[in-house]
């Protein structure tokens, strides 16, 4: 049976907001400590963590929903 798009897209969705807003809290974190990350590291970093993380977890996602059922 296929898993939906709207299931797959909607949990990987969430997956890659999770993983941004945590890299953006440890880099920001860092950014403090460190003056060599700038703001727009973070900004940058964060939007490829959540651009990367939202690839994965549609590639992931339905093999895991699948398992489930």
């Amino acid at each position: 049976m296929a898993v939906k798009f709207a299931h797959t897209f909607m949990y990987s969705t969430i997956t890659a907001a999770a993983a941004a807003a945590l890299f953006y809290a440890l880099s920001s974190v860092r950014m403090v400590v460190l003056e060599a990350y700038t703001v727009n590291d973070t900004y940058l970093g964060s939007m490829f963590v959540l651009l990367l993380a939202l690839i994965i977890g549609l590639a992931m996602w339905p093999m895991v929903l699948e398992k489930g059922k």
